[in-house]
């Protein structure tokens, strides 16, 4: 596997009326070996290695302080999938990320802590909240965007630093 390489990472995260958040992560990776593709050929190996990569990424998470106003909450890994783009040599992995925060009327918001540190690769996250929130304050690395007053887009490119801290407010 250590010729697997990590090219992009796309983060999107549905925000639900009742603060439900549905986060789905898909890494993308090169893997000239076809590592994933003979993985993929017997099913209890491949569903042994997506377990093992599952806990790990449980594991990271566990290691972020998630906070919504003012309750930290625990993201939790509910699936997992490899997929292929296009060719054996482009794997994907997507993970499928549910946490919840309690709702109130007026400000709320989201904060994450989590280690600093410099960007692999490029990643963009995108946050949809319902149509009737308005975000009003977006802090994040990278550069950062507010679409329609209820859509975040995060873009942080390789190399870049990551200082480990992210807050989003939003209305309701």
């Amino acid at each position: 596997m250590m010729s697997v390489e990590p090219l992009y990472a796309l983060g999107i995260f549905t925000v639900t009326k009742r603060l439900e958040i549905f986060q789905t992560i898909i890494y993308e990776y090169y893997d000239p070996d076809q590592y994933y593709a003979e993985l993929a050929e017997n099913v209890e190996d491949l569903e042994n290695e997506l377990e093992e990569i599952s806990a790990n990424m449980q594991e990271i998470l566990d290691q972020e302080e998630v906070v919504i106003n003012g309750e930290k909450v625990r993201p939790k890994v509910t699936g997992i999938d490899l997929g292929f783009k296009g060719t054996l040599e482009e794997p994907f992995l997507a993970f499928f990320i549910y946490f919840k925060g309690k709702p109130r009327k007026g400000l709320n918001y989201y904060e994450n802590i989590y280690s600093a540190e410099r960007s692999e690769y490029p990643y963009t996250a995108y946050w949809y909240f319902p149509r009737n929130f308005q975000v009003t304050t977006v802090q994040a690395s990278g550069t950062s965007q507010i679409i329609n007053d209820h859509i975040v887009v995060i873009r942080v490119e390789e190399g870049e630093r990551i200082s480990g801290y992210e807050k989003i407010e939003f209305e309701i």
